[in-house]
């Protein structure tokens, strides 16, 4: 059975920089079955493209580890 790719997009208000933008990429790069990740500075959203063994909840607990809570 062939993985789905799913896309999961949640706003985190702490996002101000392009060096936060790498830090989020940098922090959900580690996590296996993410395949992109897109963060948006100006709309404080991150996208992520990511297959169904990731949860939305994993997601928000990368970002709250690295210091970008969501909203």
């Amino acid at each position: 059975m062939e993985n789905q790719t799913n896309k999961t997009t949640v706003v985190a208000s702490d996002i101000v920089c392009g060096g936060c933008a790498g830090a989020i990429k940098k922090a959900l790069g580690k996590v296996g079955g993410i395949s992109q990740v897109e963060v948006d500075v100006d709309t404080k959203t991150v996208s992520v493209e990511h297959n169904n063994e990731v949860s939305r909840q994993k997601i928000v607990e990368v970002l709250d580890d690295a210091g970008f809570p969501t909203d």
